[in-house]
């Protein structure tokens, strides 16, 4: 997250590990529930157990397999997480 003056200018960055944003951010545990709940709402239900989520960092990875238009409704939903940082998505179409 950069860090500006009141005129703007950067002045610092400060990183998702540093222990001011612990307080205000979600650890990976936390995204991963809120994943695994937009899997459930977005998948029907024989679709849910192919697909694999984990955390590391605030980036969720996505991995197993889904029909095409499923798999863009998935990780829309996905990217709309808050406090992720960036969404792989590894899916592929069946």
């Amino acid at each position: 997250m950069p860090v500006t003056d009141r005129k703007g200018r950067l002045v610092g960055v400060v990183r998702r590990d540093d222990a001011l944003l612990q307080a205000l951010i979600r650890d990976d545990a936390g995204i991963q529930t809120e994943v695994q709940a937009r899997i459930e709402a977005c998948c029907p239900p024989a679709d849910r157990e192919t697909v694999h989520v984990t955390v590391h960092g605030g980036i969720v990875e996505l991995t197993g397999r889904l029909l095409s238009a499923t798999m863009a409704r998935l990780v829309a939903q996905v990217e709309e997480t808050a406090d992720g940082v960036e969404v792989k998505n590894l899916l592929t179409t069946t």
